[in-house]
Order: structure tokens, then sequence, then C-alpha cells
């Protein structure tokens, strides 16, 4: 399905009755990275899953894309499906994403869950290579991100040939606007970690152990900042834990929403205001 959203036609999945969860993909991946999670949770859930802009199906603008303004398309979307607070779920980039969309849209949010990401800032060293790398996509095409992110993916120990095969096609169709326009984002993001504190929201932090593009220590200050916050670590599993080990993911994601709905009436919010940039 698309929808036309602040001037670009976003694609995206809406399956499933009830409680709505609104997973966010990572760089340079697409929301086909959350099937195994639209499978799982549309029995008993309101699953939407979309492509950011500039990536998977979604079209793509020139210049940079904020963080900010990638958590606008989120609201403005959430607001035209007319799904009342969600449960966002978002995975490295869409972890930044996510914490963007915390921060600005407070009662939008029912609950949410952070994968393999992190809160604070490039280093200028990153952040330089980002925009170098923008360059080269540039002038050479998304390959140039996608073979070089494409094995960071999964574990180190996985053997799974048509995994790795699926892993390279969610990045494969990304455009070089969207894929250039989110690296200049990412370089140029705000370091969230001095809020984190304000977090409101029954929040739940999930990494694979083997992660080695956001090491799992990441996770652990996330969780350790964040009010309330709990904490998993699934084994065996790299940077895209939800796809490499979905039934761990799925099961760990599920216990936590069954134990966050036997406590009624809670209903987080983020202090303080936010404008969105």
């Amino acid at each position: 399905m698309f929808k036309d959203i602040n001037g670009i036609r976003i694609a995206y999945t809406d399956e499933g009755q009830g409680a709505p969860l609104l997973f966010v993909h990572g760089f340079p991946l697409s929301r086909a990275t959350w099937s195994k999670q639209v499978a799982f949770f549309k029995a008993n859930h309101r699953v939407i899953a979309p492509d950011l802009r500039g990536l998977g199906e979604s079209a793509s603008g020139p210049g940079p894309v904020s963080m900010s303004r990638f958590a606008e398309d989120l609201h403005d979307l959430v607001q035209r499906l007319s799904t009342g607070p969600v449960v966002l779920v978002g995975h490295s980039m869409g972890g930044y994403v996510a914490l963007a969309f915390a921060m600005a849209y407070p009662n939008a949010l029912s609950g949410l869950v952070l994968v393999g990401t992190k809160a604070g800032k490039d280093s200028p060293e990153v952040a330089a290579a980002r925009r170098a790398t923008a360059e080269k996509v540039r002038t050479e095409g998304v390959s140039v991100v996608v073979d070089a992110m494409a094995p960071k993916m999964l574990s180190a120990s996985h053997a799974d040939p048509a995994m790795a095969a699926s892993v390279h096609g969610f990045m494969a169709a990304s455009k070089p606007d969207g894929v250039m326009g989110a690296l200049w984002g990412m370089a140029d993001r705000p370091d969230a970690s001095a809020r984190l504190g304000q977090i409101r929201v029954p929040t739940l932090v999930i990494t694979g152990a083997d992660d080695t593009v956001i090491p799992p220590s990441e996770s652990v200050i996330l969780a350790e900042s964040i009010p309330g916050a709990q904490l998993t670590v699934i084994p065996e599993a790299g940077h895209l834990v939800a796809f490499e080990r979905a039934d761990a993911f799925n099961e760990a994601l599920n216990g936590w929403l069954e134990s966050r709905s036997s406590a009624p009436g809670f209903r987080g919010t983020i202090s303080a205001s936010h404008q969105p940039g």
C-alpha cells in the first residue's frame, strides 16, 4: 500500500487488528526485514511497517533527511491511518528515528522498543566517513553501500546463504538519493543521550550478542538510562537480530507486550517538549 506523506510516496504494510505496532527498519534496509514479525504479530495486533523515504519501495527526494524528518513522516502516516498511540519498534537507524519520534510526539506512543541501536551521535570521524560514502553513492550507485554493509548484518556464525541473499535484496531496492539523504541525516543527527531519562513509556531494548555494527554495550547504556527499561540480549545474533533470530526476537517482544498489557492504565509520556527539526 502507498500514501503520499509530506510530498513523498511512502510504501507500507498494514495487516491485522488490535493494539498497533509500528516497525521501523534500519539503513539501508526496507520494511521486508520485518516480514517475520508481520507474520507473527498480525494475529493479535495491527502491524504497520513502512519503508522510510528513499528506501525500499518509497520514493525519495533530494538533500539530507534528518531523523526528525523521518519521524515526522511516521507521525503523519499513523495519523492518516488513525492508529491511536503505537508501540514503536525501531532498528538501528530506525532506532535513531524512534528516539526522535519519542521526543517530538510523546502522545502518539504507548511503548518503545529499541533494537540494535544507540543514543549517541557520530564521532567526527564517523560523520566524515558517512559524508564521503554519500559522495561515492552519487558517482558509483547504491552498490557501494550494499556490498559493504550486507555482510555485517548477520552474525559471523550464520551459515545460511539464502538468508544472506535476502539481506542483500532488502538493501538493493533503495534509491541513490534516499541512501545519500539518510547518510547525511545520520552524520548530522544530535546526541539523544541527555534526554533518555525523560522517556516515560514502557521501553524494551533488544540486541544481538554478536552485533558488530552497533555493539551490545550501546544497548546496555540505553537500558540503564531509560527509566524502567528492560534489556534482552539474544545469543548467536548479529545486527539484523529480528530477521536472523526471528523466533527468539518474537518471543522476547511478545512476552514484553503481554507483561506491559497486564499493567492497565499505564500511559507514558516524555517530559518537556520538542519541536521536530
